[in-house]
Formats: structure tokens, sequence, C-alpha cells
């Protein structure tokens, strides 16, 4: 790594923590849903039919810290960073957009994994996932993170206002929480919508995450899943980086 991309990397580290409002809660708020979670399945009765909770929030945590990180704490730093001039101000040294997109992003997975190893050394320590499963699942979240980077991206890339940025995300975030079937299961909704749902990629996401979890009957072959959840980040990826814009006079990529 050249020093120059060492600082910038530095950079967008302080910037991703400098707005501490958005980065404290990307960075633990998935980690208090789990412990919510674990509380609230350990205070009910141990009898049958009661919810296993170890099972159904590592999945739903796992989802929460990529969705914090790929569109909360990327779309409106980018739109700050953008709005401000930051962004084509760094665009003009020697390093370049190719570079500067690339450190951006770097801060961005980093964050993630660190959350993702923490969420697993979790789920293993309470048996909800077994060793041997680690490393599939953590592919499955790689292909999630792509997915949500994308969008974050587009979001990051188009929007002037960082706040209108950081709430579209959070929106999207939880939209797709609650419509993906982790946090509310699909099947209490009407049919209709459920079939409409089950389409949607962050599903298709979803059922990966859940089913490498729990075990349950998946709502699509995995493979199918699979090919979804990657085909969507290329077209997020694609879109992002030809309507990305560098100015607010609108120069793209």
């Amino acid at each position: 790594m050249s020093a120059m991309t060492k600082e910038l990397t530095q950079l967008h580290a302080r910037e991703l923590v400098r707005d501490a409002r958005y980065f404290w809660f990307a960075l633990f708020f998935p980690f208090f849903m789990l412990g919510t979670f674990l509380g609230v399945g350990a205070l009910m009765p141990d009898e049958p039919g009661t919810p296993d909770f170890t099972e159904t929030v590592i999945p739903l945590a796992i989802f929460l810290a990529v969705t914090s990180t790929a569109l909360t704490v990327t779309a409106g730093p980018l739109a700050g960073m953008r709005s401000s001039g930051l962004l084509r101000l760094l665009s003009t040294t020697p390093v370049g957009r190719r570079q500067l997109v690339l450190t951006h992003l770097t801060t961005r997975v980093v964050m993630v994994v660190v959350q993702l190893a923490l969420l697993m050394v979790i789920a293993v320590a309470i048996g909800s996932v077994e060793l041997s499963s680690l490393p599939l699942l953590f592919g499955i979240t790689l292909l999630g993170m792509a997915m949500f980077l994308g969008i974050g991206y587009i979001l990051g890339g188009l929007l002037s206002s960082p706040d209108m940025a950081t709430h579209i995300g959070t929106f999207i975030q939880l939209g797709t929480l609650f419509l993906s079937g982790l946090a509310i299961p699909l099947w209490l909704l009407p049919e209709g919508l459920a079939n409409v749902l089950e389409l949607l990629p962050t599903t298709f996401f979803a059922d990966l995450l859940a089913t490498q979890v729990t075990g349950a009957e998946p709502i699509h072959p995995a493979w199918l899943s699979a090919v979804v959840v990657a085909a969507s980040a290329v077209v997020a990826i694609a879109v992002a980086m030809v309507s990305f814009r560098w100015d607010q006079g609108g120069e793209s990529a």
C-alpha cells in the first residue's frame, strides 16, 4: 500500500467515525438487538412451542450489520463529501477517482467484517451455528454486503442532502428487514403479498441467512438465491458506477 493510499484510507476511517450519531448506531445496533432478543428468550418459559430466539436472532443481527454499514454510514457521508466539494477535490489528486472509491469502500468492508466476526463467535458460543457452517455463512454475508453497498453508493452518489441520503438508506434497511421474512415470517402476511415479497432480492438474501442458521426449509433453492443475490449485486454496482456524481454540477463517473 502506497503512502498516499494509506493516508486516504485513514481519512475515510476518520470520516466514518466523525459522525458519531450514525457510526455508533451502525456499529452497536446489531449487538443491541441480539442482546435484547436473547434476553427475552431467557425470560420465556422453556415449553413446547416457545420460539427459539438463539436461532432466529443471528441472521437478523447479521442482516442489520450489513445494511447499517452499507446504507446508513455509506450513503449519507458520501453525499456530504460530494455536497461540500471534498469528493471533487480529492478526485483531482494523484490518487485518482478509482483509488478514492476503493479506499472509501475498504473502511466499510472492514467494519462489516469485524462485526461479522464477533457475531459468528457469539453464534458458535450459544450453539446457533456449527463451526463447519461459518465459511459458507461468511460468503453469503459478503454477497449481501456487495448488493447493499451498491444501493448505498447509488444513494450517496445521486442525492445532494446527506440527511436525506441517510434517512432513505435507513428506510430501505427497515423496510427490507421487515419485508424479507426475518423480522416477520412471510407466512403471517396475506398470500398475495407474501408471493410478491418472495421475489425480492433482499428476501433471497434473508432466506440464505436464515436457512444456514436455523436449518429451516428454504423458500427458494440455495443455488437460486445465491445467483439472484450475486446478480443483484452486479446490477446495483453497475448502476452506482454509471450514476455516480463527483460534484453538485452533475458530472458522473
